[in-house]
């Protein structure tokens, strides 16, 4: 289907990926890959210089692509949305009404993070997979988060299905 907000917002290096959550995580869900959360915003220096420096690094770049969904959520993207989306936040008791406004609340509520870039990484039951990292321009750093979560995907996976 359609990527909603795609015609607001892209995601660096030609990766293929979403700005909502929702859609993300049930696309996760359906492919049976982790999801990397990508908390970011367009005034957000060091999400640049990550994206440049780290993403684009072909060891990063590659598991990007292929181990796992990727959304990128802007907390500061000032577009409004429908008035039936609004709600207001359990965190502060405002109105939220724009993609950023909500993006910055779900950070916050649910991640008790505040700050960008914020990386999270989540299992289909939308449980984190590792310690959620922020800015650090070492790749292989990088790659070590985004391996160890994808084992721990994997391990997760093989004791449900020893489960079932």
């Amino acid at each position: 289907g359609e990527v909603k907000f795609a015609d607001l917002l892209e995601l660096p290096h030609g990766l293929k990926g979403f700005f909502d959550y929702e859609q993300a995580i049930s696309f996760a869900k359906k492919e049976g890959k982790p999801l990397f959360i990508d908390f970011t915003g367009h005034g957000c220096v060091n999400c640049r210089k990550m994206e440049q420096y780290v993403w684009s690094d072909p060891k990063v770049l590659s598991r990007l692509e292929e181990d796992y969904v990727v959304v990128a959520l802007y907390v500061d993207e000032k577009t409004s949305l429908p008035e039936q989306e609004w709600y207001t936040s359990e965190f502060d008791g405002k109105v939220k009404k724009t993609i950023g406004k909500q993006n910055f609340d779900f950070q916050i509520t649910r991640f008790n993070g505040n700050a960008q870039p914020y990386y999270i990484l989540l299992d289909n039951n939308e449980q984190p997979l590792m310690k959620p990292v922020s800015y650090d321009p070492s790749v292989e750093n990088f790659v070590k988060f985004l391996d160890e979560g994808k084992e721990e995907f994997d391990r997760r996976k093989e004791k449900l299905s020893a489960l079932n």
